[in-house]
């Protein structure tokens, strides 16, 4: 909390006094007294607040540093803690994340406006104290954060399909589940195995290879630059930009999210997981029916699955036919749709891999893939990097990690291995 926040509450408390004491029928001389010491003291924090308001505000004109300075969380320390340390309490998966409330913007681009032009309006300090984490910036109110929080399953692959666990009260925390390590040297329920024992046998022992998974939210930015003269007119502006920063967001993670070699401070992908199943294609180049059966084949369906394609798988598909000749794709004239192939949705993804590269067709349970959140979008503005140009640049930033439960395929009881990630490789 600042200074003047402060001596504000401290004057409201004062205001509360004078006015019981105002309000007694019985005021006495005593009261009086009382009343004259409370009203010196409330003028007194007046004229402090006057002059920090002035000295706080001067300071954001002529410096006017970016991206905006936050004040960290109260619980910031524990975040950097938990971080570093794996035994650091974590907060729980469904903790409830604080509501960012509204101090009077109707849009981000006003926000931006304000952010870059008016840093000393009373409403970018009030949310400068709700704090954004050590990268700055300023927290976007949940009253107009929809236009860049959501995501249309025809944006992208993975977030509108996956399992999402939310910020929590520690955003930036670790999010440490258990899970049973189901590789193929192990079995469905992570190693234990069953008997069954006769009148008097020996109990036999198991042992439960658990196993712990984490997630750690990773920075991810996008940025624009808008002539100054459009982001003065922030309500033309407004569009624009919330558009592109979306976008660059949505891109990005989904990317990371099926590709992304996890590390280096990004989540890990589908493609990239060991728990990954891959199957060689019978000609390279190239998609053949016998492809996707045998992709089919080792898909641990557990959840609803979806083909995840190439643009270029396309045209293969539309003329693929199955061993009696018959098209196994066919479109729906009229709506214009694709139908199912095999009986699942089919998604076209430019951000898959090339044709004839591993992924270019991925057969998957998105339910499988689980994305933790952490800080929520923020916004910072910019006018150093293009003073001359008299160009802003406008940067959005949260901060999010995602990678697959499994740790590798599960080995069913029929000694096969299964997974919900199975991808199309070369020959």
């Amino acid at each position: 909390m600042s200074k003047v926040l402060e001596l504000k509450r401290a004057r409201k408390e004062l205001n509360a006094k004078l006015g019981a004491l105002a309000e007694k029928p019985d005021f006495n001389a005593e009261d009086e007294k009382s009343f004259v010491a409370l009203k010196g003291q409330s003028e007194a924090l007046v004229k402090q607040i006057e002059r920090l308001e002035f000295v706080e505000s001067d300071r954001a004109l002529i410096d006017r540093v970016d991206p905006v300075p936050s004040k960290p969380r109260p619980d910031a320390e524990l975040v950097k803690h938990a971080r570093a340390d794996a035994d650091a309490p974590k907060p729980a998966a469904n903790a409830t994340r604080t509501p960012v409330e509204n101090p009077g913007f109707s849009c981000v681009g006003e926000l931006v406006y304000c952010a870059r032009f008016k840093p000393e309006d009373s409403r970018i300090q009030a949310l400068m104290e709700m704090g954004t984490g050590e990268s700055g910036g300023i927290a976007i109110p949940d009253e107009i954060n929809p236009t860049l929080k959501e995501v249309a399953p025809q944006e992208a692959i993975m977030r509108p399909r996956a399992t999402v666990v939310p910020a929590g009260e520690s955003p930036d925390a670790d999010l440490v589940l258990p899970s049973l390590n189901q590789g193929t040297t192990g079995n469905l329920y992570g190693g234990v195995e069953v008997d069954w024992i006769s009148e008097g046998g020996d109990k036999p022992e198991t042992n439960a290879k658990l196993k712990e998974t984490r997630w750690t939210p990773k920075e991810v930015a996008a940025h624009i630059v808008v002539t100054d003269k459009l982001l003065r007119n922030w309500r033309s502006a407004n569009a624009l930009i919330e558009r592109m920063l979306r976008g660059a967001l949505v891109a990005a993670e989904d990317k990371e999210f099926l590709r992304g070699i996890g590390g280096n401070g990004r989540p890990l992908g589908v493609l990239a997981s060991k728990a990954l199943l891959k199957v060689a294609r019978a000609q390279a180049a190239n998609v053949t029916y016998a492809d996707l059966v045998a992709l089919e084949e080792k898909l641990l369906e557990d959840g609803e699955a979806i083909w995840v394609v190439n643009p270029r798988v396309i045209p293969k598909l539309r003329q693929m036919e199955d061993t009696a000749g018959h098209l196994i794709w066919q479109e729906d004239a009229r709506g214009g749709s694709p139908s199912t192939l095999l009986g699942r949705p089919v998604v076209r993804n430019y951000r898959s891999p090339a044709l004839g590269s591993l992924g270019d067709v991925l057969l998957m349970v998105p339910a499988y893939y689980v994305i933790k959140d952490g800080v929520d979008v923020t916004i910072a503005a910019s006018e150093h990097a293009l003073f001359k140009q008299n160009k802003t640049v406008v940067k959005a930033f949260k901060t999010v990690d995602g990678g697959p439960w499994l740790d590798g395929a599960i080995k069913q009881e029929d000694g096969e291995s299964y997974s919900p990630f199975v991808a199309l490789d070369v020959p």
